[in-house]
Parts: structure tokens; C-alpha cells; sequence
């Protein structure tokens, strides 16, 4: 039988393996409410039922269909995302700084070929001003 490649296969591994801890966590709940423990295995019985209680959510999770790993790459991505964006807007800045500076030194230039071109037009030969005689 030939599974899947396209990680189906591996939701149904996470699936299937969520469930078994499921059904091992109400199998012990059952088989201590019938049986007692003794004292001298308290300890370690406890701790192994706390570990595998431990990990109800991540059980509850998968079975839901909700995978802790797509959840840690979305988090990748967006991360890798809010750090485009943010190159993305200095970048941006810098364009716009760009553009102002050659708007100002555009009009500067307008300014004073317009004055010059002012002058020229406006200069009698015989009464000039602009010369320094």
C-alpha cells in the first residue's frame, strides 16, 4: 500500500497517534477507578499520569486537525513578512527623500533661469542696471 507524499500521510500518522494517547489516558482513568495503586508505586505511576495528562492539548490539538507545526511556520512567515515590509518602507523613505531633494533642486533652477531669462527681457540697452559701469 503506497501512502501519499504530499503530507496527508503525516496528518494521519498525527492523527492516529493522538488518538492512541487518548484512549491510553481514558484506559488509566478507568483501570484506577476500579484498582488501587500501591504505595510503593505511587510515585511513579502519578508521575507518568502527569506527564501523559501533559500532553492533553497537543493530543486535543491534533485531533481537532489543528498541527502545532503549521502554526510555528505561519510564524516564520510572518516574521520573514513584517521584515519585508519593513525593508520595504525604508526603502520607500528613501525614494521619497530622493524625489523632494530633486523637486527642490529643480525648482531652484527654475527660479533662477526664469530671473535670469527676467533680467534679459527686461534690460534697456541705453538705461541697464545690470551692468556695473
Amino acid at each position: 500500500m503506497k501512502l501519499p507524499s504530499n503530507g496527508v500521510a503525516k496528518d494521519i500518522r498525527h492523527f492516529s497517534g493522538a488518538l492512541l494517547v487518548f484512549f491510553l489516558i481514558v484506559g488509566i482513568l478507568i483501570y484506577l477507578s476500579k484498582f488501587s495503586i500501591p504505595d510503593k508505586n505511587a510515585q511513579i505511576v502519578n508521575t507518568l499520569i502527569g506527564m501523559i495528562a501533559a500532553s492533553v492539548a497537543m493530543v486535543i490539538a491534533t485531533i481537532t486537525g489543528r498541527n502545532p507545526d503549521d502554526l510555528e511556520d505561519a510564524k516564520k512567515k510572518i516574521q520573514g513578512l513584517e521584515t519585508r515590509v519593513e525593508s520595504l518602507v525604508s526603502q520607500k523613505d528613501s525614494l521619497e527623500g530622493m524625489l523632494i531633494k530633486s523637486q527642490t533642486e529643480t525648482i531652484e533652477r527654475l527660479t533662477i533661469l526664469s530671473a535670469v531669462d527676467y533680467d534679459k527681457r527686461n534690460c534697456n540697452k541705453d538705461n541697464c542696471k545690470c551692468k556695473n559701469n
